[in-house]
């Protein structure tokens, strides 16, 4: 409803309830009332109800926009608390929490990922290239999922990902695939020397239900043994 809608309304319950007080009246006490009264019973509410609705009207259609606002501004923080403030993808709680909510009807896989020499790349190149490594790295990733996964920085240069209703053979696919992207990139310092990055991946099952730590130490073990063995290799949980 609109607000001026509100506002005749208002007017309008203002004179209907005095002229049936009135007529109440004249019920009650048998005696007639003058038609100057009955005037005086329409004018009189139009006068003083009007401005005050008006009044009231504009203060809840404010209060209105302002819940609104607050509303819109409570959903941004709670999606910017979501999000890591540099690579955009799910924070490390967020991560842990929609993860460790899968109910998928088929068992899921996780995947730990980890940027090789990434200490290397900050302490040669600076901060600076080591952030724009750390962005290209998560929308590779990104780039290499469905929707219904999940991307998640969970650490400096770790990231996590849950694949969901996927069985490990295509999980290793999608793995080596998006190893094989990062692997094929190249990025420039500030002297123009090029900086090569690779990915150390491990791969768990993880089934609706079961320990979302447990899986992801599977993986983690996984994935330092991808290290291990020369880095830049995705590896799958014994």
């Amino acid at each position: 409803m609109r607000p001026w809608q509100k506002i005749l309304l208002a007017i309008a319950f203002s004179v209907v309830a005095t002229l049936v007080a009135l007529e109440t009246l004249v019920l009650a006490t048998g005696e007639p009332i003058e038609f100057i009264y009955w005037a005086f019973g329409i004018i009189c509410p139009i006068f003083v109800s009007a401005p005050t609705s008006y009044v009231l009207v504009r203060q809840a259609e404010a209060n209105r926009r302002l819940n609104l606002e607050l509303l819109v501004a409570q959903r941004e923080l709670l999606t910017r608390a979501d999000r890591d403030h540099l690579t955009d993808v799910l924070s490390r709680a967020a991560f842990y929490r929609h993860a460790a909510a899968y109910a998928g009807d088929a068992p899921a896989s996780v995947l730990l990922v980890d940027i090789d020499h990434f200490k290397a790349i900050n302490d040669g190149h600076g901060h600076a290239l080591g952030d724009a490594a750390l962005r290209l790295v998560a929308s590779t990733l990104q780039a290499a999922l469905r929707p219904d996964d999940l991307l998640g920085r969970v650490g400096g240069e770790e990231f996590a990902v849950l694949l969901s209703e996927m069985p490990l053979p295509l999980a290793l696919a999608i793995a080596e695939r998006a190893r094989g992207a990062i692997a094929g990139l190249c990025m420039r310092s500030a002297d123009g020397s090029r900086v090569g990055l690779s990915i150390s991946i491990g791969v768990a099952s993880y089934d609706a239900g079961a320990s979302l730590d447990a899986a992801l130490a599977q993986a983690d073990q996984a994935m330092y043994r991808a290290k291990r063995e020369g880095r830049n290799r995705v590896m799958v949980a014994h």
